[in-house]
């Protein structure tokens, strides 16, 4: 497939009026070089792509969007930094790839364009992950570069039936154990599923849903990723604890066959009334009300999610962030800056919220617009966002993704058991590690 070029959309009445006292500040409303973003097709591309409109409208600069579909787009990054010369002047990279992208050392550094240019205080940095250490190839804000800007929040979230928790009296849960209870009760009062966990095999589907559950556990892929120690830790009694927990769900409270369930199937799950938990990325609330796609509109309810026994939650992150390639022109760096400057600011921010957007700032969650009832998942994001774990930082997340979709599937369809899953997933991803360069090792074997 080709891209599909956005040019100006259209801004509802509504909002365009909502936002006429919305000026620029002088600094960035500079006349700049015109910029070429390139950004994957997604459910908050028309947000994003209305933000982009005002900052036409605002500044008088002309920025236009290249959108491809999810590979397609990383492709035409991957190509652009090695070129001589990149086309694009700001790439939308993804968060669970991003590591290529900062340890190919193809992005500038922000402060290197301006000395005096800082995060916003109010942007999540997402577990640091827009800050790069390139001695111990990791991603630290003390230690770190400022390479990019978020452009998009997506983590997850769990997503539930709040009439049927009004219904049976539930509370909100705190650990899996008390969300497993409550999965029963409404499984065991209305015939439905209990809790929709993605188990099916794809480029990171299931990875992404058992993350949470390891890192409240305790449990970690690495012993000290942060800090540059790469010893593999995904084998610890902590981990065995959180797959167990994972598969207990699945068999106590999961749908018949729970090692085929993606994403698409929790999704039509929940809208059709077939199930009473799924833990989703927040984009898919979008969904949630719309009368054309959903039989539950205003009953699904959201909040962060459960923890291990003295764990904290810990939802796991599939971001996207705004970096700049370093080889285009300094005038190219400097236009792409004043757009990324101009988008993190707070009130770009809950405008963004206000035209469909999903906002990187604190200050969109924390106003009037997030206390709407159809923007009740905003209050729950203000709680969770602070919370929320990356992965991995490393390129070889690819190759590691690939081991933990098949090791954790098999767990789940019964193939093998938690702990010959993770102590063969332990010994792959040690090998990947050594096999790339780095120092690293595993711990010992769990046994039954």
């Amino acid at each position: 497939m080709g891209f599909t070029p956005i040019t100006t959309r259209a801004i509802s009445f509504a909002v365009a009026a909502s936002l006429a006292v919305f000026a620029a500040p002088e600094s960035r409303a500079q006349t700049q070089d015109p910029i070429n973003i390139v950004i994957n097709q997604s459910p908050w591309l028309e947000g994003f792509a209305n933000i982009v409109d005002l900052y036409e409208e605002q500044t008088g600069n002309s920025a236009s969007l290249d959108v491809n579909p999810y590979a397609g787009s990383l492709e035409k990054q991957r190509n652009a930094v090695r070129a001589g010369e990149s086309e694009y002047d700001i790439l939308i990279v993804n968060g669970i790839f991003y590591p290529e992208m900062y340890q190919g050392g193809f992005l500038e550094p922000l402060t290197n364009i301006d000395p005096e240019f800082a995060l916003d205080p109010q942007v999540y940095t997402f577990d640091d992950t827009v800050y790069y250490d390139s001695e111990n190839k990791t991603v630290n804000a003390e230690t770190g570069d400022l390479l990019t800007i978020p452009v998009n929040p997506n983590i997850t979230m769990m997503f539930y039936r709040a009439d049927l928790y009004e219904k049976h009296g539930l509370e909100i849960p705190e650990t899996w154990e008390e969300l497993l209870a409550n999965a029963k009760a409404i499984q065991e009062a209305e015939g439905m599923v209990g809790m929709m966990q993605r188990a099916a095999r794809a480029t990171i589907s299931i990875s992404w849903d058992y993350w949470p559950y390891m890192n409240s556990y305790g449990g970690s892929l690495f012993r000290d990723e942060g800090n540059g120690d790469f010893f593999v830790t995904l084998n610890s009694p902590e981990a065995l604890e959180a797959l167990k927990m994972y598969l207990k769900i699945a068999e106590e409270a999961g749908p018949d066959n729970p090692a085929s369930m993606d994403q698409a199937t929790l999704i039509q799950y929940l809208v059709t009334g077939q199930a009473a938990h799924a833990i989703l990325p927040v984009a898919a609330q979008s969904q949630m009300d719309d009368p054309n796609k959903s039989a539950v509109v205003d009953k699904i309810g959201y909040m962060n999610l459960p923890a291990g026994p003295g764990g904290e939650p810990a939802p796991a992150i599939g971001h996207w962030l705004g970096g700049i390639p370093k080889n285009i022109p300094d005038s190219r760096k400097q236009a792409a800056l004043a757009f990324l400057d101009w988008f993190q600011q707070p009130e770009t921010q809950v405008a963004y919220a206000e035209m469909g957007g999903s906002p990187v700032s604190a200050a969109a969650y924390e106003g009037d617009f997030a206390e709407q009832p159809e923007n009740r998942y905003m209050p729950v994001m203000r709680e969770a966002l602070p919370t929320a774990r990356r992965m991995w930082t490393i390129p070889e997340g690819a190759e590691i993704v690939a081991v933990t979709e098949v090791g954790l599937n098999r767990a789940v369809a019964g193939e093998i058991g938690p702990v010959e899953a993770l102590n063969s997933m332990a010994a792959e991803i040690e090998k990947i590690m050594q096999d790339a360069g780095y120092e690293t090792g595993r711990l010992p074997d769990l046994t039954d």
